[in-house]
């Protein structure tokens, strides 16, 4: 027993906290293998037919231009849909939105007209008749969550469509031919307060707290680090972009006063700020992995080999002049949006070392560089300790209370596309920061700042590829001509005796 405490004791030199042994010992059985075939049945190409929300509400105009390539007919709407001009959301200059009759979709589902599921009072919304649509012999629906109205509803980011599949499609064929992307329930369950509580204690995720409610425990937390590790990072809890966000050292006054006083309003995540990232060119980064989900029951997910790794700007520098008041996002946030301002164009446009221009490059290029300038890089333990993140996260949600409040979801109705947002530390342990829905595979800006974007290339490939292999993965078209993507791309999450 002393020899094996002293095995480990010696390890924190390397970047090993016991903890994060016995993570590694734990990935380290982790299968790693491709999946030998799709997911799904291939459907007869005259049956390929899609549907979405309107523009701008779809998943944007790159997955069109893809599922259009590989030979899919768009059917447009899963039901009426009327622009609203007097509930505001901000589109290009224009207050309106998309008023969704979503009860035609659920009417559709069941194969029965409006009048005989909602009744003859319940055929009239907002002056519109509710419409009967007949399913096509096989559907696949992509309109995910999104912000839309329903007839006297808000206007706010809605799961209708997954709700209304899960209760309306029970007595549809249950052999593929039917699919829906997007889980009910998953946006609530991957709320930044939830993972905080969710995945409190596993070693790959750093100590998290919601504020105000948990106070005390990061007061405590606090107290017990050593001046060099007592960084942390506040985030609001369900932004997007890094809006919001500012790292503290624990001792900085204004920090104790937000923790002793809470957030003005709302809540607020305060987690441990990792203050030894591996860094390239002396610049910090994230990588963003996707994680596709195509069955919650059993739990059967994949965990895509591209990815691309997105720096900050300005050079990484712990100390008062970048942390606090004088808080710099370009030195500690890589969200371009916090990165490509005016203020830091010179910073987002200057040539930077295996960087370049801007402030991206693939996933690939990153393994190259660590082979080539990390002694002792070993790609297949990174991999596996992506994939086992992922099963955590997966099984995570499949549990989630928001989400199995729906029940069992069958197979092959339900999948869903994830963004894991991922760090390495300088000994190349990795942490998750966050998991995203509606990654935002797409066209990017192809004018930044009035220039040129350097990294358009890369983006847009890097996003088209991931709906290739999506694609390919799920199996629905590969009737078709040969089509980009590769199953070769994904690896199969290994749940090992975690299922269930």
């Amino acid at each position: 027993m002393r020899k094996e405490v002293k095995r480990c004791a010696g390890s924190r030199r390397f970047g090993l906290s016991s903890k994060r042994v016995m993570a590694k010992l734990k990935v380290a059985n982790l299968s790693l293998k491709h999946p030998r075939k799709p997911v799904g049945k291939a459907w007869p190409r005259k049956d390929l037919v899609w549907y979405g929300m309107p523009p701008p509400n779809d998943l944007g105009p790159l997955l069109v231009d893809i599922l259009k390539a590989r030979g899919w007919k768009h059917r447009g709407s899963p039901c009426h849909a009327v622009k609203s001009e007097y509930h505001s959301r901000k589109w290009n200059d224009t207050d309106w939105t998309w008023t969704m009759y979503v009860k035609e979709f659920a009417a559709s589902l069941s194969g029965k007209s409006p009048m005989e599921i909602f009744g003859k009072a319940g055929e009239m919304e907002e002056g519109h008749r509710l419409q009967s649509r007949r399913l096509p012999p096989r559907a696949l629906w992509l309109m995910g969550s999104s912000v839309f109205r329903v007839p006297r509803g808000l206007n706010k980011e809605r799961e209708d469509f997954s709700i209304i599949a899960q209760m309306f499609g029970k007595t549809l064929p249950m052999d593929g031919s039917y699919q829906i992307i997007g889980y009910p329930g998953i946006e609530t369950a991957l709320k930044k307060t939830n993972l905080s509580v969710a995945f409190r204690g596993l070693a790959w995720f750093p100590s998290s707290y919601v504020l105000p409610a948990e106070k005390q425990m990061l007061i405590r937390d606090m107290r017990s680090k050593a001046s060099g590790s007592n960084y942390w990072i506040c985030k609001p809890p369900n932004d997007y972009g890094g809006n919001g966000i500012s790292v503290f050292h624990g001792d900085d006054p204004k920090f104790k006063d937000l923790v002793r006083d809470g957030p003005r309003s709302g809540q607020h995540v305060v987690q441990q700020y990792l203050v030894d990232p591996l860094l390239i060119g002396g610049y910090k980064f994230h990588i963003r992995i996707h994680l596709a989900v195509t069955s919650l029951h059993p739990p059967q997910a994949f965990v895509q080999r591209n990815g691309q790794c997105l720096f900050a700007t300005e050079q990484y520098n712990l100390s008062r002049k970048t942390t606090g008041d004088n808080f710099k996002a370009p030195v500690h946030v890589t969200n371009m949006s916090l990165n490509a301002t005016e203020e830091n164009k010179e910073n987002f446009f200057r040539s930077k070392p295996f960087i370049g221009k801007g402030q991206q490059f693939r996933m690939r290029y990153l393994e190259q560089y660590l082979t080539r300038h990390h002694p002792g890089y070993d790609a297949t333990l990174l991999w596996k300790q992506i994939v086992g993140i992922a099963a955590d996260n997966v099984l995570y949600m499949a549990r989630a209370p928001s989400v199995r409040q729906y029940g069992k979801f069958p197979s092959g109705r339900f999948f869903e596309i994830f963004g894991m947002d991922l760090m390495l530390d300088k000994h190349l342990n990795v942490y998750m920061c966050e998991v995203n829905t509606n990654p935002g595979l797409d066209y990017p800006d192809e004018i930044i700042l009035g220039e040129p974007n350097p990294d358009y290339k890369k983006e847009s490939g890097a996003c088209a590829e991931t709906w290739h292999d999506l694609m390919t993965l799920l199996g629905l078209d590969a009737t078709t001509r040969a089509q980009p993507g590769s199953l070769k791309s994904w690896f199969e999450v290994d749940f090992g005796s975690n299922t269930q």
